[in-house]
């Protein structure tokens, strides 16, 4: 019997690609339980485009909010409408490779999440990418500080989502919440395919410009002075994002290593005082492995970039600060 599996999309002001994402949704290999598409109020011909496919296709349902609810209330009201087992996530602008779903839903009953690579594209000329090959971390003690499973590269069982409603109203993206949730269950699958096309745009809501860590001199030091300058401005902003992700790791019911770890690392986050901060870079220190995007082969080097992890972690939050 063929596993239900439903794709949840949501839009806004998508016009110039969704009809090419749609069409590879369309094209998959493993048969389409049902395409759930919600949009944000969009003010351009994203909704009438997205009726003509409704009109063409009976398993694509169209929905259409009648106030703005912003990329996570969207997100999660989308996936309560999904009627199948297994939920993949579809951003509005993206290309899915014809095998896309076929390859990851042989692993969806021996894992809460499956994820896949994807491949990022400018898709306009001020957007750049960078395309990073190394086999990536997704332990939780990673993604508690960057999520290495977006969205659109995930095929989730729909009983993953009772979390949601927890958290709507916390800093975090949705598929940061939900691959939090999996990764505390220690019950990930990534898979080495890259399956996805992701089309970077600047206006994208999750678009950063990439960085350049290449180890050389300039680099380092460029790489000090502005990570430290990101912590010396968003340290009260960390403290307290670390301090709700530590009250919501705490519901997340199991109990694992991981947990345990990202229980120990949020809450030296979110306290003030040099000793604290010790016990921080002591304890990054031990979970170095755990922590890079990619292990650290170089031991010297290793342990002191997790004793500096502390404040180069403000990376991943440098966001903030172009908000």
């Amino acid at each position: 019997m063929d596993k239900k599996v439903s794709v949840v999309m949501c839009t806004y002001n998508g016009e110039k690609f969704v009809s090419e994402q749609i069409d590879s949704i369309i094209n998959q290999t493993y048969p389409i339980h049902e395409i759930i598409i919600q949009d944000d109020c969009s003010t351009d011909n994203t909704i009438n485009i997205l009726r003509n496919y409704e009109k063409k296709y009976p398993n694509i349902y169209v929905f259409q909010n009648k106030v703005q609810k912003g990329i996570n209330e969207n997100f999660f009201s989308a996936m309560e409408r999904a009627t199948g087992d297994y939920i993949a996530i579809s951003d509005q602008d993206d290309i899915w490779l014809q095998d896309k779903i076929a390859k990851q839903i042989p692993y969806v009953d021996d894992f809460l999440l499956v994820a896949c690579g994807s491949k990022p594209f400018a898709g306009d000329a001020c957007a750049k990418v960078y395309f990073d090959q190394r086999k990536k971390n997704i332990g939780l003690e990673r993604i508690i500080h960057t999520n290495m499973i977006p969205g659109h590269t995930m095929v989730f069982k729909k009983s993953l989502s009772i979390y949601i409603k927890r958290i709507t109203t916390y800093a975090y993206i949705y598929d940061k919440l939900i691959a939090m949730v999996a990764a505390a269950h220690e019950s990930i699958m990534l898979l080495p395919d890259y399956l996805v096309n992701h089309r970077r745009l600047i206006n994208n809501a999750t678009y950063t410009q990439p960085l350049r860590y290449e180890k050389t001199t300039v680099n380092g030091i460029r790489y000090i002075k502005r990570t430290l300058s990101q912590y010396i401005k968003l340290r009260p902003q960390i403290r307290t994002y670390f301090a709700q992700l530590h009250l919501f790791i705490k519901t997340i019911e199991c109990s694992t290593d991981a947990k345990t770890n990202a229980l120990k690392i949020s809450l030296y986050q979110s306290k003030k005082g040099l000793f604290n901060y010790i016990k921080l870079s002591l304890l990054y220190v031990k979970l170095r492995k755990r922590i890079f995007y990619t292990e650290e082969k170089n031991c010297i080097l290793s342990v002191l970039r997790s004793l500096y992890f502390p404040i180069s972690s403000s990376d991943y939050f440098r966001f903030w600060i172009k908000k």
